[in-house]
């Protein structure tokens, strides 16, 4: 996508979709994809948490010290045809907030993963971190900074793109996870968000990575940050 292809008369919420389409196209490129989570809070109440059930997968909530609610939308006015997950956390240091979304399926394979994000300007750092579906841990995580930029896995030399605040954009991920290798394809796009990143998962994580099976969006317990999120999809290809 050209930078300026979203300066258009085009509502804000067309502008997101048609990017969540495009993503969606190359993404699901292969008859063999399957969806393996589908988190768009379509059927859960405005002002509660969400549910644990969604459309495909299952989300577990761990809100801390934090909450994690249901909203219509997020307050820039821009129109959006599902709801969003409101992520917030208080003041550090404080027990952290997190909102996961685990696989049906899980381990080797081709993923891709596309989310919604909306983050106001006045956040701290947020995440998104990628899960072993066991309790191994996580073997990658982006932090979304203030200065609106991404960094991978606390690795100053791995901050790249940009990303608006207070606008929605769209994260897209192509994940390829082999018996002797873990590589993350990432990118930004949407209403002035750009940037590529190719990163291989580190060795020590790659047992980990074998097992990838969940999805977090979180907030540590050092920031005081809010975001939202929506149309959470993960894609699996054997």
């Amino acid at each position: 996508m050209k930078p300026n292809a979203i300066h258009t008369t085009r509502p804000a919420w067309m502008i997101i979709a048609l990017c969540i389409i495009t993503c969606c196209s190359l993404l699901l490129v292969s008859c063999n994809s399957t969806t393996i989570l589908l988190a768009n809070f379509k059927d859960d109440t405005i002002g509660s948490p969400p549910g644990n059930t969604q459309s495909t997968g299952t989300l577990q909530l761990n809100p801390g010290s934090g909450l994690i609610t249901v909203v219509s939308e997020p307050p820039s006015g821009e129109q959006h045809a599902n709801k969003w997950a409101l992520i917030t956390h208080p003041a550090q240091p404080a027990p952290e907030t997190k909102l996961t979304g685990r696989f049906t399926q899980w381990g080797i394979g081709t993923y891709g993963i596309l989310a919604s994000l909306h983050i106001p300007a006045n956040s701290g750092v947020v995440s998104v971190q990628f899960e072993a579906a066991n309790p191994l841990g996580s073997f990658m995580h982006l932090d979304f900074m203030p200065e609106g930029d991404i960094r991978i896995d606390d690795d100053e030399s791995l901050r790249f793109g940009s990303f608006p605040k207070d606008k929605n954009f769209v994260l897209s991920i192509s994940m390829n996870i082999t018996e002797t290798s873990a590589t993350a394809d990432i990118t930004v796009t949407g209403h002035g968000a750009s940037g590529n990143k190719v990163v291989n998962v580190k060795p020590l994580f790659l047992p980990v990575a074998r097992q990838f099976g969940a999805c977090t969006f979180w907030i540590g317990y050092q920031h005081n940050a809010s975001f939202y999120v929506d149309d959470i999809m993960v894609t699996r290809k054997n």
